[in-house]
């Protein structure tokens, strides 16, 4: 349900390529007239049907009104934010770059910091965070940078979780991680690794996608059906998992993740966040991709970057990416293709 783009620029960067480089921010946010219109990563909404969506330079913005009007909210860091989650109407956390942990027990009106790393070098961003259970979240990032908190966010412990290392006890960047709701089941995903070498001493390449039976106290992972690097997982309505990545690698499990089926999309764009609207899916990507099963491929006419998406009615996408906020009316995206 959330991105975790990574390419700041064209949309993101890749941290593994611009992560040495991203100062660390200590000061407050700034509020700012055009923040719903700057870089934003990830969106989600609440239960309330409240929209909450994080960016760059700290932004966090809230609407009340189907993404009409949007507040900017102050934050206590200018890292930059590239996810968000909640687990009810009160109580998120968001993440970020330098590590940067938020916590919200209002829904998103005020933030408080509870970790920061701001001189790691080794582990320099975090890229997604999910509540397993109200006191349980789990964040991970680059390099294999997992960690957890077992009182909501409050504090935090770094786990190296040594299933998920590669053939060499490396790891690849963890992307993007969902728990299925009403089970125990947590999926993962991320950047291409190095599975294994040929008899020739030729390395080996895998997808990496990993499933936690047991809420993330064990991880394993799962046959990859590409072996490329997966930029999003998400679970949806019907319990089938989603898995995309780059070239417009998109694959769904029937069976929680034993087995893939490809399906084909008209785009070689990277899919970075995908959404549901009764048996529909939509979702979005570089090069202002949006696309659905019953959608033909549009993009924006700048091409700029689509981030996460999600749906405040039948007929309604917010989408947020390099261009800010957009609304999306599907009966006009339907026009516009025939």
């Amino acid at each position: 349900m959330k991105f975790s783009i990574f390419l700041k620029g064209l949309l993101l960067v890749l941290l593994s390529l611009a992560i040495t480089s991203a100062p660390a921010y200590t000061a407050d946010s700034i509020i700012a007239p055009k923040a719903k219109d700057s870089l934003l990563l990830d969106i989600q909404k609440l239960p309330s049907g409240r929209l909450v969506t994080v960016g760059e330079r700290g932004h966090i913005l809230i609407s009340d009104d189907q993404g009409q009007t949007w507040q900017q909210k102050q934050t206590p860091t200018r890292n930059d934010l590239t996810a968000v989650d909640f687990y009810d109407d009160k109580w998120g956390v968001a993440v970020g770059y330098q590590q940067v942990v938020l916590i919200t027990k209002d829904g998103g009106d005020t933030w408080t910091q509870t970790y920061i790393a701001e001189d790691s070098i080794e582990f320099p961003a975090l890229f997604d965070v999910e509540f397993i259970e109200l006191n349980k979240i789990i964040a991970v990032g680059a390099f294999g940078l997992y960690l957890e908190s077992s009182d909501g966010g409050e504090s935090w412990k770094e786990r190296q979780v040594d299933s998920l290392a590669d053939f060499y006890g490396g790891f690849s960047h963890f992307y993007s991680l969902v728990h299925q709701e009403g089970s125990k089941n947590v999926y993962l995903a991320g950047e291409k690794y190095v599975a294994g070498e040929t008899a020739d001493g030729e390395e080996v390449s895998s997808g990496l996608l990993a499933v936690s039976r047991n809420n993330g106290l064990t991880w394993n992972k799962i046959n990859s059906p590409y072996d490329g690097s997966f930029f999003g997982v998400t679970v949806a309505p019907s319990k089938a998992v989603y898995a995309y990545g780059l070239k417009g690698n998109l694959f769904r499990s029937n069976n929680y993740g034993n087995s893939w089926q490809q399906i084909n999309v008209a785009t070689n764009s990277g899919l970075h966040a995908i959404e549901f609207i009764n048996n529909e899916w939509f979702s979005v990507g570089t090069s202002g991709t949006l696309l659905g099963s019953s959608l033909p491929l549009q993009q924006r006419g700048d091409l700029k970057g689509r981030a996460a998406i999600v749906t405040t009615d039948e007929n309604t996408l917010v989408i947020v990416g390099e261009g800010g906020v957009e609304i999306v009316k599907l009966s006009e995206a339907e026009k516009a293709t025939n």
